[in-house]
């Protein structure tokens, strides 16, 4: 489930059906922290856990907040990345910022297996646009945002798609309404499956009893529940209400009357120690309901349908954000995303543990009183759809922000990150083979200018701790430069021809359709062709992901298919005869550690599937479901993270011999899967040549130097030191490739 902490992904539109079963998503991450620090002292300094989701793109302006709050701390009036919690930050003694110039995130995959060191002491990984003019600049937050240029592209996307058709505005108009006007009505109810007096299974539910007809004055109060799942089904465990002002009135643990199967911790929140003293029921809390609702009260949450029925409860007026904020076709928006975009506010952030129903319900509350105070025209020109179609572009530049259609800088941050250090006599050094450029300033950087990376390294290791933050740049340009748009295309080409197979021979009039649906168990297949110049057809199959090619020849090898008994064998050239030790590699990285890849799934999976799939494994860490890029869809297959090694092993074997489902270790990490989707959908499959061949000989050993200076770096730094490894990605007139980054912390 992408672990996030609301529902699995079916798209982020998905019910908070999704929302509060899926809350396999946010959580997601949780890795062990970095390094070694986990088990050292209490007070160590270390990160969250590492990105486990689709959305493991990190912009430059976001990666500036997350140094500033790591150098200045809380002084700098800066909260923690969302994306990457610092915990301790007091205790850190250090930040060194190494920078690969003109590496790109290919370049990690291409050369993995001499990035030795960079794999062994870096766990926590994400991808970055591609770099900017001045990459330096925007990581000290110099050259941000372009505020015009920005401004200029929403007003031409305005242009483009106006809000007439917002399903809002045709909803409810232009102008503001009555507060009663948001109430579902009863059809409404019925559609999304809320329990009334007489729908099904509803026969020992208790009515709230406000029958009193609603006003425009009637009290709001928001709610929201966390259930377990037991031998019955979801039952409830927590239960919070916060009135019109957003004050918590009711915040109960419950104990569910069946057997608890899974506390489903990482996105309840929920664990058997905090409810081993609870002897509080559900009768009890239905009491309390009951006693605490005037009978014209207005329940306000987000799918609250789902929370009426884990309290088996019926109440007959309600405002419901997920139908209020509704999509086109009925599609919904998560909780969390209309949180950030409306009331830009973060919740469910992915270093809490589970979801916390008091947030959620406030926020529900706060959603509602918005659209009632502010008017649907207000919500349409926030233009919900395309920011999330476009993937929060506004959200993910957090230096401007939009109101009423036009875009404004943030100004909430307090000092910038050169001033506080200014303030304290500070400097940042900088190591490198060039001077800095505007907009950078000078006077606040002790410059050390090399001739050469060997010189670099020296003055490095010398220089550092100098400053709270110190910038160490090396520039193996001369080889990088030459090549980077083509590079890219050339690397996604290999990781094409590791993914695909052959089967055959078949018959004459073999029926694709037929073998197609045999190899989707292995996994979801990006193209699948005949081969009719061989003496019997033959059929190529080129999967999404590596785990699936591997799958298909390990279990479909002399299988019958199609009614012929076929070889499955992969396609053998210069740039993959390598691959089982490639393979080997990715699977022992410490990024996929205790990580499985489970496919063979016949649907996108839903939350209820997975439930069903594997809520007998006590021991699964968090989830993580891809989605397609541009539909959204959830994926038929994904990735499952445990706490140990023997429980993954234990998972595979369940999963391979009970369900028909197929599983392995996990060789794809979620950066690496979202840079396939992007790189390698659109390639070719090359005959190989000599042009096909990469001038990667010439390359080799300056990467593994790079990745030994590195660790003579790394081994000269004090302990507790953040550091932070990062290739800048490229720009240019003639495309862009992104970049990478990699950091951890010395302990």
């Amino acid at each position: 489930m992408e672990q996030h902490k609301g529902p699995l992904s079916s798209d982020e539109e998905e019910t908070e059906t999704s929302s509060k079963k899926r809350r396999i998503e946010h959580n997601g991450s949780q890795e062990a922290v970095n390094g070694l620090s986990q088990w050292g002292t209490k007070k160590s300094p270390r990160l969250s856990p590492a990105l486990f989701c689709d959305d493991c793109e990190i912009q430059h302006i976001q990666l500036h907040r997350f140094l500033k709050y790591a150098v200045i701390g809380k002084k700098s009036s800066a909260p923690q990345a969302s994306w990457c919690s610092i915990h301790h930050q007091k205790r850190l003694h250090g930040v060194v910022v190494i920078v690969l110039e003109d590496l790109a995130q290919h370049h990690f995959y291409q050369f993995y297996s001499h990035f030795r060191f960079f794999r062994r002491l870096f766990r926590h990984r994400f991808s970055l646009p591609p770099s900017r003019s001045n990459f330096i600049a925007s990581l000290l937050g110099l050259n941000g945002v372009n505020v015009q240029a920005q401004k200029k592209k929403v007003d031409d996307d305005r242009t483009q798609a106006p809000t007439s058709d917002d399903p809002i505005l045709q909803r409810y108009g232009t102008d503001r309404q009555d507060l009663t006007r948001y109430l579902l009505t009863e059809e409404e109810m019925m559609k999304n499956d809320y329990p009334f007096v007489g729908s099904l299974n509803t026969e020992n539910y208790v009515h709230t009893m406000c029958t009193a007809k609603p006003t425009d004055s009637s009290p709001l109060y928001g709610l929201d529940c966390e259930m377990c799942l037991t031998a019955k089904g979801n039952e409830l465990t927590r239960v919070a209400v916060v009135d019109a002002r957003g004050q918590c009135i009711m915040d109960e643990l419950v104990k569910p009357h069946n057997t608890i199967i899974n506390y489903l911790t990482s996105f309840s929140g929920i664990t058997k120690k905090m409810l081993h003293r609870v002897k509080t029921t559900l009768k009890d809390v239905q009491d309390r309901l009951k006693s605490l609702l005037p009978p014209d009260a207005i329940l306000v949450g987000h799918s609250l349908n789902f929370d009426l029925r884990a309290l088996q409860m019926i109440h007959p007026h309600v405002i419901d954000t997920s139908v209020l904020f509704a999509r086109k076709y009925d599609k919904k928006f998560r909780l969390k995303f209309l949180a950030q975009e409306i009331l830009k506010r973060e919740i469910q952030r992915p270093d809490a543990v589970g979801h916390n129903p008091l947030e959620d319900a406030t926020a529900a509350l706060h959603l509602a009183q918005y659209i009632i105070e502010h008017g649907p025209q207000k919500v349409a020109d926030i233009e919900l759809e395309r920011i999330f179609l476009n993937g929060s572009n506004v959200q993910k530049t957090p230096d401007i922000t939009k109101v009423n259609g036009i875009l404004h800088p943030l100004t909430s941050e307090g000092p910038g990150f050169l001033e506080e250090l200014e303030k304290g006599g500070q400097k940042i050094v900088y190591v490198s083979r060039d001077a800095l450029t505007d907009p950078v300033p000078l006077s606040q950087f002790q410059t050390l200018l090399c001739s050469s990376d060997d010189e670099v390294l020296e003055k490095a290791c010398g220089a550092i701790p100098l400053s709270p933050i110190n910038i160490v740049k090396f520039q193996p340009r001369s080889k990088f430069s030459k090549w980077p748009i083509d590079a890219n295309g050339k690397v996604a080409s290999k990781f094409a021809e590791l993914m695909t197979v052959f089967a055959g021979p078949f018959k004459d009039g073999v029926n694709p359709k037929s073998v197609k649906m045999h190899f989707e168990s292995c996994g979801p297949i990006h193209s699948l062709t005949t081969i009719s110049d061989t003496c019997q057809p033959y059929l190529c199959v080129r999967f999404c992901v590596p785990e699936a090619a591997q799958l298909a020849v390990e279990h479909l090898n002399g299988s019958c298919v199609d009614g012929c008994h076929v070889k499955v064998q992969r396609m053998i050239t210069r740039r993959t005869i390598d691959y089982q030790d490639r393979f080997k590699e990715m699977e022992e990285d410490p990024e996929n550690e205790n990580t499985i890849y489970v496919s063979g799934f016949t649907n996108p999976l839903t939350e209820e599937t997975l439930h069903k799939q594997f809520h007998r494994f006590k021991e699964i860490k968090s989830i993580f479901v891809p989605r397609n890029l541009k539909s959204r869809h959830p994926a038929k297959y994904c990735y499952l993270k445990f706490h140990s090694p023997d429980a993954a092993a234990a998972a595979i074997t369940h999963i391979q011999t009970h369900g028909g489902l197929r599983s392995m270790k996990a060789i794809t990490s979620s950066h690496f899967h979202r840079w396939l989707q992007t790189a390698v959908t659109h390639v070719p499959l090359q005959t190989q040549s000599n042009q096909d061949v990469m001038p990667g000989e010439d390359l080799t050993e300056i990467i593994k130097d790079l990745d030994r200076k590195l660790h003579q770096l790394y081994e000269c730094l004090v302990e507790n030191t953040l550091c932070v490894a990062l290739f800048p990605g490229n720009n240019s007139s003639d495309g862009s490739v992104p970049g990478f980054g990699l950091m951890g912390i010395k302990s």
